[in-house]
């Protein structure tokens, strides 16, 4: 005889919900390799299984039935109780989308397992957690050390970008060449911010910046390079004439035709966020090894505001 959903729902209610099993063999697992973690922190969206607070580091174990493991194949399976059951799970996957995108946008990386890679895949799993946590140890050792400060601006005009092909210095000395990015460059001792993004802007193209908007920085990470923070902005009017550009090729880019340029990975995080400023400047931090993007930090978005920019850099 079959169950009314009442009996149902109480039944599954007494299901474990925390220190289940995969979770203990996940904390075991971390444990052998002396890692330390708090669990389900009330103070983190989502109260994540495993947390790694300091490093933002997110880590869920999920069992496959209510997160929805192959949910499209596998739906077809659900007989009895059909509908609370498929408005149950899909309910799960729609707040886990949420919490991942809230916990992202605070900065956190965060890593989600089935319950079967952790009983089958272990070490695996295992030593993907401890590169995560040795690169975000990285990650913040090279923000702790920066002290280059660059603009990178995008001047825009009738649905396109200003691009800049850095195709005149050699391959050997430019870091950025065959690349497509936006114009800007290092601020100088006694210069603020805004008046770098001027300066470079008239340098690079001859044109004079009346208006322009300030949409955030970027951490840029590389090993083997120094580390720099840019402040990104958009020129939204200017006047004067292009220039030809010693560093490179300038060229108006229509920016649905942006992402087939030979761009930098990050670059390609950052650049739609410069068309949603609803949320105000973002934070973003990248972190490459030989020109692979392996970390991600963002963007997370401060409390709105004044659009803050930095002082003028001291002697």
């Amino acid at each position: 005889m079959a169950r009314d959903i009442a009996t149902v729902h109480r039944t599954m209610s007494a299901i474990r919900g925390k220190d289940t099993g995969i979770e203990i063999r996940l904390r075991k697992a971390l444990s052998k390799r002396g890692i330390r973690y708090s669990l389900y922190s009330p103070k983190v969206i989502g109260h994540p299984d495993i947390l790694f607070e300091s490093l933002k580091i997110a880590v869920f174990a999920d069992s496959e039935f209510w997160h929805g493991y192959h949910f499209e194949e596998n739906e077809g399976k659900l007989v009895t109780h059909r509908d609370f059951w498929l408005a149950k799970i899909k309910r799960n996957m729609a707040r886990d989308e949420e919490v991942n995108a809230s916990l992202r946008g605070q900065g956190y990386k965060v890593l989600r397992y089935w319950g079967k890679e952790i009983e089958k895949e272990l070490d695996r799993v295992i030593d993907e957690i401890m590169k995560t946590i040795e690169q975000r140890k990285r990650v913040l050792e090279l923000r702790s050390k920066i002290e280059e400060r660059t603009t990178l601006v995008y001047v825009e005009k009738d649905g396109a970008y200003l691009m800049l092909r850095r195709d005149k210095e050699k391959a050997s000395l430019d870091p950025n060449h065959g690349k497509w990015i936006g114009v800007g460059g290092h601020q100088e001792v006694g210069e603020s911010i805004p008046q770098c993004l001027k300066r470079e802007v008239l340098e690079e193209t001859g044109l004079r910046v009346k208006k322009y908007l300030y949409c955030g920085k970027v951490d840029f990470l590389y090993e083997g390079l120094a580390p720099e923070r840019m402040y990104l902005y958009k020129v939204l009017d200017f006047d004067g004439e292009l220039i030809e550009c010693n560093e490179g090729t300038l060229r108006w880019i229509k920016k649905e035709d942006i992402p087939s340029l030979n761009l930098w990975p990050g670059d390609r995080v950052f650049l739609p966020l410069l068309e949603d400023q609803s949320k105000g400047p973002f934070d973003l931090a990248l972190y490459y090894v030989d020109g692979e993007l392996l970390d991600v930090i963002g963007p997370s978005y401060k409390k709105k505001g004044k659009r803050k920019c930095p002082k003028k850099r001291k002697p």
